[in-house]
């Protein structure tokens, strides 16, 4: 097995009890050759404290605290540009990983396809009561640039070479929703994102803090023609993309919108979208 040190960087703000279940996550990982970098971003709620403490019984941890809140992507692009380890991967502070994780994402970097430039997984969902395995929504084990536009199937974190992501200068930070669907695009520039059917990331929404799939909705539809114009999109892709914002909290998208784009653009996937738009009763 490789033993290349891997970076795992959290961004995180006022979550300090769900920071710390993160963190451990990490630190007790099967997979030991790592460093830790969390990015602070003006946390008052003892997290700084915390992370002092936590760097001083655990080398592998690193930690900055930025001046100004800045939001996630700063604190993610912090992160990527200290990196210093070969492969990197992130994680929400209110979300945590499988002891194994890391470990998993190894061996599966060793059987990649040629190509392949990074690797995603599945996830699980913790709600209130219990914890749910997310569905396998993408067939293809490899996924490709045309394949983001009607679903984001890479998910929320990807697994590759630090280089990489330092090569398209990380994240965003112009926009306020969808920096990870952008990001992967230009990561989808340079070669595939391979599936790795495993289920070893778990997606807390069982908590009362505020995620970003909360956010007003014109973010969304800002994010939409910001991404659009950058990507220079047109017909099918366009068209898409903006189905995607049919899913965030108070975007109503009219019935016949997508059955005319289906129509135009035909495909199964669409299809699957078209019923459940009507069964959740879209306009």
């Amino acid at each position: 097995m490789l033993n290349n040190l891997v970076t795992i960087y959290i961004p995180t703000f006022n979550r300090l009890e769900l920071l710390k279940r993160s963190i451990n996550s990490v630190l007790s990982q099967t997979y030991s050759n790592i460093e830790l970098i969390v990015v602070d971003d003006c946390s008052t709620d003892g997290t700084q404290d915390y992370l002092i403490e936590i760097s001083s019984q655990d080398s592998r941890v690193r930690y900055f605290f930025k001046e100004n809140n800045s939001g996630a992507c700063v604190s993610r692009n912090i992160a990527i540009r200290n990196a210093q380890g070969y492969f990197i991967t992130g994680l929400d502070d209110d979300d945590f990983f499988d002891s194994d994780r890391i470990e998993k994402l190894i061996t599966a970097w060793e059987k990649k396809a040629e190509g392949t430039i990074a690797l995603s997984s599945l996830y699980k969902i913790k709600n209130k009561n219990k914890i749910t395995f997310g569905k396998k929504l993408f067939k293809n084990k490899l996924i490709k640039f045309d394949d983001l536009f009607l679903n984001n199937v890479v998910g929320n974190q990807i697994f590759t070479k630090t280089e990489v992501l330092k090569k398209i200068d990380g994240f965003d930070e112009s926009l306020k929703c969808w920096q990870d669907l952008e990001c992967w695009l230009r990561v989808l520039n340079m070669g595939n994102i391979e599936k790795v059917f495993l289920h070893s990331y778990t997606i807390d929404i069982s908590h009362d803090k505020p995620r970003i799939g909360n956010s007003n909705h014109t973010k969304y539809l800002k994010s939409y023609d910001y991404i659009s114009k950058k990507h220079d999109l047109s017909g099918w892709k366009k068209e898409y993309l903006y189905i995607q914002t049919f899913n965030c909290n108070g975007v109503d998208i009219d019935k016949r919108t997508i059955l005319k784009v289906l129509k135009k653009y035909p495909s199964f996937e669409l299809f699957i979208m078209v019923l459940k738009a009507y069964m959740k009763g879209v306009k």
